[in-house]
């Protein structure tokens, strides 16, 4: 293709002639927003996003449809561009309906992804929920122990029956992290920077936490004795016990943070000193002196500050309290100050309060707790004066309030009546709040309040490199808003401290406000898990902590009750992403419609909510364009358009195939996977660069995980077309499948017993020398399954050599497909990519039903195809089908010096009478100079196999590109089986048990005994080991069982059915703790054959196996075929002795075959357990 010069934004570039100026920019890295464009379906221009200018062109164009021009300048970010793709996500954005992030994480000040940990808690998975909690804050047990949850608050599950202890699950999952491995994150290389953090409450432990993450030497200065803040000093130890705080402190001291305590900035240590010997300050100093009664007398003696005096009690300070205590506030703080005083041994405790109890801001399980445990309310008084003697407080007069009106907070603003009320009292606390005073730090700006100013989300103060949140910016709030001040201060710092000064800003969601209890009807009833806390007598005589922890039990069915409201495609969303990048707003003018729409959802895997639609069309086109199914449609017109299944049906009922295309094209959360087996949260996964271990397509995947769960799984569209099909989209519940066998067993008296790796490993051996030396050579076989690799297939192999043996089969296989007996070598001919240059495609078998990725190359490829009809349901067709082609003529001469039997062939046919249907399909194949035949082994016999080679060999159309066979084989690695032996037929292995010369099996990945007729054969063996994933039928007979690994497990190489030889990578590490090809190799080991690892197995395959010469050094990334890298076998004669094709008699036997299923992953997909 011609090559042209283009500018992109004053870069000269050269790219092919043809393509489209998104396509050129792409490939350069230079970014034009998309939402309907991908690269293999044609361009389709609705969503506008792509307009750039072009010189010499009065209108933007959209750069998906535009191709390029030679000397074309082309500006993608300009004035106009900008304002028209505003302009569009403006629009899209007017009609988007959902929410991208939970209202609990919303409403969370330091956004803490709830839904996210919630739903890894719900599917056991501690670790990553953890990992998640701190990617925001590092002292989640603290927190969740005395966070006021606004999450909670915001719970949806409310509106069902009540809300999520999302605050107490937090705790729940730090706690285990702190009693078992104790998570820390992963540091970023050291930046050489030094920070200052001034206070060890939670704002400046969140901005020291996450700036050492960073990479940036951090030195905290402590005004007290110990670290915490406000949650040492200002909460009491029953609601958090110090012990856990220190404990997570102690994980960031770990991090290299360093703590200074008992130093005073302003008294001990200048501010001019930190500025001067520090890179970045930051003041996190808190709000820590209380305020006032704000009435006459409140300076006597007798009258505390709240705060002042939990600080002392914690300190333990000599406190006297007297009889009778006046607690004055209706916060968390006044009720930890009534309870403490209880706790300390006042008689009567007295909250007194100038709103009712319904206005009080405390928590009301503090307020409930507290009434347990015997403190008194006295409502709707406010205090006017301090009574005393001498100086001393004795009373309180309080004038009686009434309420009015709701005033700024929505609550009723209490007004006087005038009245007054006066209560006794030996100590007076004040807990009406609490101020920042800086002291003796210098040359700070507050303003009136005493708070320090900053510059908004920029958190800098009036002086160079000083930066301050928390309390001391905000005044006082609860812990969770430090928090997020410090982790955002945090990175404006890290930023600055790398050059760049940016100030943190919100981002923009889109919201759903309309949602009712009526929207969440449906949902099934479960009540709320609460704490268990001791009882209010056992309480008042100690300051141990008095609400316990979560069991396990309770935490897992307390994070199963999350409603999951929260968009799973966040990370994934483009509209989101450009929403975000060119800040357009989500806010709805209540004056336009925004629709909403309902749709019946029934469909086993793919979950659909057209709310979320931004009507670009690609699953629409992807499915009629690729998949040839047209299962959805676009239904309507303009503003009222709307994609639904076709005739409105339910998706499950229409043609979908369920590939799940529609799903991977779709730029919004619009399609989305279901999966029903575990909690499905939206979060960043990792992805892995995988193989499909299924069909032997062979499809190039990114298994997507979090933990040791396979959350989804995607289509390659680098390495390969980005086409997966039903079982490669969605066949993964088996992964994730909480009844697979983890620990080997061994049956004794009848039943399984657990034992551990060496146990089962000497078991095995110590069993199978026993066979061989009692019945000798061939009285054990080996079984495998091909969905194994090719290494731990290799091992099988030698395991049999071990125990002297050459009954290698695989029921799956039962020996082969026919086409090794014609050609010498049991595999396809010719590779996939040649479909796209040959001129004719004559496809056997169920192509389409069981290997839909291949009929989507054939299709999308425009090659003339036909499938084999299925009215020729008999050899005996394809036999009319040869004299056909013999009618038409072949070079007899050539085909008799490259073949055996051919004269008998010839023989054979001679009173043989061609239909016109069959002459019609001969005559297609034989006047294509380039076909290909593609062959589904699942559904064609292997007579017929042998059938369809002759047509080849016969007409010459083999041997060369574009010409031969392509046998599309059962499983991921068939053909690997093939390769590494495993052709035994099955029916010599039920011959040597029913003769009683085997006598005993390893069956590793297949399940034979599903089976009657298999069943009772293995019932007749002496010594069965089973290696599998669950506890099949086949395992259930067995006298031991050793678990297996899937594919997201493993590392190795499949050999697809074009014998291209792919790498499978491991997601997750092995469930069982032992991976299969360790598991083999310690078992070859005892047996004494050594290998090491998989690079040992490699170089022994290369060795071994011919056909696979090279093999240890190969790059698999890089279209690998064997043997001997060919993409297309026999250029030079086929692989018989001779070099000749086999031609020999055929009996009439069906055409098409339905094989049946022995890979046990296979079978569980089959029968329906994609899902728990």
């Amino acid at each position: 293709m011609s090559k042209i010069s283009i500018n992109i934004n004053g870069r000269e570039i050269v790219v092919p002639a043809g393509q489209t100026i998104l396509q050129a920019a792409a490939e350069h890295g230079i970014e034009i927003p998309h939402l309907c464009h991908d690269e293999r379906i044609q361009p389709y221009g609705a969503c506008g996003l792509c307009v750039v200018e072009v010189e010499g062109s009065p209108k933007l164009v959209r750069s998906c449809a535009t191709s390029v021009q030679n000397g074309q300048v082309i500006r993608t970010d300009t004035s106009r561009t900008v304002v028209a793709r505003k302009t569009a996500l403006q629009l899209l954005a007017s009609d988007h309906r959902g929410d991208c992030r939970p209202p609990c994480m919303l409403a969370c000040p330091a956004q803490t992804d709830c839904q996210g940990y919630v739903g890894l808690i719900a599917n056991g998975q501690y670790e990553e929920a953890l990992k998640l909690i701190k990617d925001k804050m590092p002292i989640p047990a603290s927190i969740g122990k005395i966070c006021p949850h606004p999450c909670e608050t915001a719970c949806r599950r409310e509106l069902v029956e009540e809300p999520i202890s999302i605050a107490q699950l937090k705790s729940f999952v730090a706690e285990v992290d702190l009693n078992g491995n104790k998570y820390q994150p992963p540091m970023k290389p050291a930046t050489g920077k030094k920070v200052a953090v001034v206070g060890a409450g939670p704002a400046g432990l969140t901005a020291a936490y996450f700036l050492a993450r960073d990479g940036h030497k951090v030195v905290i200065y402590e005004a007290m004795p110990h670290p915490g803040g406000m949650l040492r000093y200002g909460i009491p130890q029953y609601r958090l016990d110090k012990a856990l705080l220190d404990a997570e402190v102690a994980l960031m001291t770990k991090m290299g943070i360093e703590i200074i305590y008992n130093t005073k900035i302003g008294d001990d240590v200048s501010l001019d000193y930190l500025h001067d010997n520090y890179d970045a300050v930051f003041l996190g100093i808190g709000s820590w002196q209380s305020q006032g009664l704000r009435c006459k007398g409140e300076d006597m003696e007798g009258v505390l500050g709240g705060i002042d005096f939990l600080r002392e009690v914690t300190m333990n300070s000599n406190i006297t309290l007297g009889g009778k205590v006046l607690v004055v506030g209706g916060g968390n703080t006044a009720m930890d100050v009534a309870r403490t005083s209880k706790r300390l041994g006042a008689e009567e405790v007295t909250i007194i309060y100038r709103r009712t109890i319904d206005e009080m801001p405390a928590e009301k399980i503090e307020i409930h707790e507290a009434q347990e445990e015997g403190v008194k309310f006295q409502l709707l008084v406010a205090p006017v004066e301090v009574l005393g003697e001498n100086g001393q407080a004795k009373a309180l007069k309080c004038e009686i309030m009434r309420l009015g009106e709701p005033d700024a907070s929505g609550r009723r603003k209490p007004e006087p009546t005038g009245e007054t009320v006066v209560y006794e009292a030996d100590r007076i606390i004040a807990a009406i709040g609490q101020k920042t005073v800086i002291g003796n730090i210098k040359d700070i700006a507050t303003d009136k309040s005493g708070n320090i100013i900053v510059n908004g989300g920029a958190f800098t103060t009036n002086r160079d490199k000083v930066f301050a949140g928390g309390d001391a910016v905000t005044g006082p709030k609860i812990a969770i808003d430090a928090i997020a001040q410090g982790r955002n201060a945090a990175q404006v710092i890290d930023n600055y401290l790398n050059g760049c000064l940016v100030p943190h800003a919100e981002s923009q969601y889109f919201t759903q406000k309309d949602i009712t209890a009526a929207d969440l009807a449906d949902r099934a009833k479960a009540p709320r898990a609460n704490l268990t806390v001791e009882d209010a007598d056992v309480r008042n005589k100690s300051f141990m902590q008095v609400a316990k922890t979560f069991t396990e039990e309770e935490a897992l069915r307390e994070s199963k009750r999350c409603l999951e409201c929260g968009c799973r495609d966040y990370f994934e969303c483009q509209l989101i992403k450009y929403i975000q990048d060119y800040d357009v707003s989500t806010e709805k003018d209540s004056k336009v419609e925004c629709h909403k729409t309902t749709e019946f959802d029934n469909h086993p895997f793919i979950e659909r909510n057209p709310d979320k639609c931004v009507l670009c069309g690609l699953c629409v086109r992807v499915c009629e364009e690729v998949v040839g199914a047209t299962a959805i449609g676009l239904v309507g017109r303009g503003f009222d358009s709307v994609i639904m299944p076709e005739f409105k049906m339910p998706l499950s009922e229409t043609a979908c195939i369920s590939c799940g295309q529609c799903v991977d094209v779709c730029p919004t959360g619009a399609c989305m996977e279901k999966q029903v087996s575990y909690k499905q949260i939206p979060a960043n996964m990792d992805s892995m660069a995988s193989v499909c271990g299924y069909c032997g397509v062979g499809c190039n995947v990114n298994v997507e995980y979090k933990g040791d769960v396979v959350f989804r799984v995607t289509p390659d569209k680098v390495n390969d077309d980005g086409w997966l099909c039903q079982r490669g989209k969605f066949g993964l519940g088996h992964v994730n499948d909480k009844a697979r066998l983890t620990a080997p067993v061994i049956k004794r008296n009848g039943q399984f017993v657990k034992v551990d790796w060496n146990e089962a490993n000497l078991e095995v051996v110590k069993r199978l020398q026993a066979v061989v030396a009692a019945y000798g050579k061939d009285s054990v076989g080996v079984v495998v399954s091909p969905r194994l690799t090719n290494e731990e297939l290799f091992l099988a192999g030698k395991l049999a050599d071990a125990v002297k043996s050459t009954i290698k089969t695989s029921y799956s296989v039962d020996g082969g497909s026919g086409l090794g007996s014609v050609l010498g070598y049991d595999a396809s001919t010719n590779s996939y990519a040649e479909l796209d240059n040959s001129d004719f495609v004559l496809t056997l078998g169920n192509v389409k039903e069981n290997h839909p990725v291949l009929d989507f190359k054939i299709r999308l490829s425009g090659v003339n195809s036909i499938a084999w009809p299925q009215s020729l349901a008999n050899t005996a067709d394809m036999k009319v089908f040869l004299k056909a082609l013999l009618n038409l003529g072949v070079d007899e001469n050539k085909v008799a010096e490259k073949t055996e039997g051919f004269a008998e062939l010839k023989a054979s046919l001679a009173d043989v009478t061609v239909s016109e249907e069959v002459q019609a399909l001969a005559q297609k194949y034989a006047k294509a100079a380039k076909p290909l035949i593609v062959i589904d082994e699942d559904t064609v016999s292997a007579e017929a196999v042998k059938l369809m080679a002759y047509a080849a060999v016969l007409t010459g159309k083999i041997g060369a590109a574009y010409r031969g066979i392509i046998l599309v084989r059962t499983k991921n690695n068939t053909q690997g089986a093939v390769d590494m032996g495993f052709v035994t037929p099955v029916s010599a292995v039920a011959q040597g048990i029913e003769s009683g010369k085997i006598k005993a099996l390893v069956v590793i990945g297949e399940d034979p005994a599903a089976y009657p007729q298999e069943s009772a054969l293995l019932q007749k063996l002496s010594f069965l080991v089973v290696y599998d994933m669950f506890m099949t039928k086949t395992a259930t007979a067995a006298d031991m069982v050793v678990p297996l690994v899937s594919s997201a497990e493993v590392n190795g190489t499949y050999t697809r059915s074009d014998r291209r030889i792919q790498a499978v990578r491991a997601a997750i590490q092995p469930k069982t703790g032992k991976a299969t090809l360790q598991i083999l190799i310690e078992t070859l080991n005892s047996l004494g054959i050594k290998y090491e690892n998989i690079a040992d197995v490699r170089a022994a395959i290369a060795s071994e196996v011919p056909n696979y010469a090279g093999m240890d050094v190969a790059d698999f990334g890089n279209m690998v075929y064997w043997p001997n890298n060919k993409n297309v076998l026999y250029t030079d004669g086929f692989a018989t002795e001779g070099q000749k094709a086999i031609f020999a008699a055929t009996g009439d036997v069906p055409v098409f075959v339905e094989k049946k299923k022995y890979d046990s992953v296979e079978m569980y997909f089959a029968n329906g357990k994609q899902s728990l």
